[in-house]
């Protein structure tokens, strides 16, 4: 059976990912691994983290008495939390937490339709509550294609971490996004008001718990933790690349860049925007984002050919100049002429290859490129 749980936190406080520990904590069964998945950015409704979570439970139908019970008592209680946010102008929506229970786990075309748009209610199983029935079932029908794994530690007190500890881990070949290496502030810690102590992102499991109990002893006092296998990383939000010839740019104030009328590099979008600004028309680029109101949020840009027309450069090493109109040009310094007016010059980027946020700005989803 696919057990699934969402929606029980706000901007406030509040974490899905402790609530759900406690539940595993507290079946009279045994279960799988358990997995958390992020899902599209964009939804109206969601979370703080929008991170689901789901688990196979080996149990029967007797099991339904006991999460009836247990839901009454544990998690509808959680329902209606919510705080105005003074970091986003999203509007914020009272939790609404959502449980759902299956026989079989769900279509895997619902977790893709969720993790790319915002979807409604999946029919089907035994469900519980309101609109985190949406993600506690999506992340049910994910299946782990491209999964990496997440250790999380929840405090007891103060949300402390030695730096010590975080540099050991942060050396371990098969953990990602540990520090931000433009301002050398580590990311596994958040800074809001959640019980999170940190999240640690590893490409293995092995590595996801070894890295886990280093940092619990390199921590201030916790209450548990737990390793999940995730999607992030996984670039499972953005169905494909798109190409583009750049046809018009805008520049905004406080240096946000929108490119052809509907792609956005927003300036807290590092190397991107810098790409983005230094662009010009008929330039061709290939690009990954979300769409949302019928824009793009760039989230990787490429540049895949820019030139520009100069005068051309003469045998001696020189660029001509126009002698004036209808007349050519002319090397100012041995004098010889020419009928070209004009040639094109590949122009170079700032950057080779694909460009992304820093780390610190990327989404959950996020893949890194290379």
């Amino acid at each position: 059976m696919w057990l699934g749980l969402d929606d029980t936190d706000s901007l406030e406080g509040g974490c899905t990912t402790l609530v759900f520990h406690e539940l595993l904590n507290s079946l009279p069964c045994d279960h799988g691994e358990p997995r958390l998945t992020r899902l599209w950015p964009f939804a109206a409704q969601r979370t703080r983290g929008n991170a689901s979570l789901s688990v196979e439970i080996y149990a029967d139908d007797s099991i339904v008495e006991w999460l009836d019970e247990y839901w009454k008592e544990n998690i509808l209680p959680l329902k209606g939390m919510k705080s105005e946010s003074t970091h986003s102008q999203r509007k914020q929506y009272p939790s609404d937490p959502g449980m759902t229970l299956f026989d079989e786990q769900p279509s895997e075309d619902y977790y893709w339709k969720a993790v790319r748009g915002e979807v409604g209610l999946l029919e089907g199983g035994i469900q519980w509550g309101g609109n985190g029935r949406i993600g506690a079932a999506a992340s049910c029908a994910w299946r782990p294609q491209k999964a990496t794994w997440e250790g999380i530690a929840w405090r007891k007190g103060i949300r402390e971490v030695s730096d010590e500890a975080l540099i050991i881990v942060e050396k371990m070949d098969e953990t990602f996004l540990c520090r931000d290496p433009r301002t050398n502030r580590g990311l596994i810690a958040p800074r809001g008001p959640c019980p999170v102590m940190f999240g640690v992102r590893a490409t293995s499991r092995e590595t996801a718990n070894k890295a886990t109990q280093i940092l619990v002893e390199g921590s201030a006092e916790t209450i548990g933790n737990r390793v999940f296998a995730t999607n992030q990383a996984s670039g499972d939000h953005i169905e494909s690349t798109i190409k583009l010839t750049i046809e018009t740019k805008e520049m905004l104030q406080g240096g946000h860049v929108i490119l052809n009328g509907n792609c956005l590099a927003f300036n807290e979008s590092g190397d991107v925007n810098k790409i983005a600004q230094w662009l010009e028309l008929e330039d061709e680029i290939e690009f990954m984002g979300l769409q949302f109101e019928g824009n793009y949020h760039l989230e990787a840009i490429r540049v895949i050919s820019s030139s520009s027309s100069k005068r051309p450069m003469c045998e001696c090493g020189t660029r001509m100049k126009s002698m004036g109109k209808g007349q050519g040009v002319r090397c100012p310094k041995c004098k010889a002429r020419s009928d070209e007016l004009w040639s094109n010059e590949e122009r170079v980027p700032p950057f080779r290859g694909w460009v992304q946020p820093p780390a610190d700005k990327r989404r959950h989803l996020a893949k890194t490129l290379t």
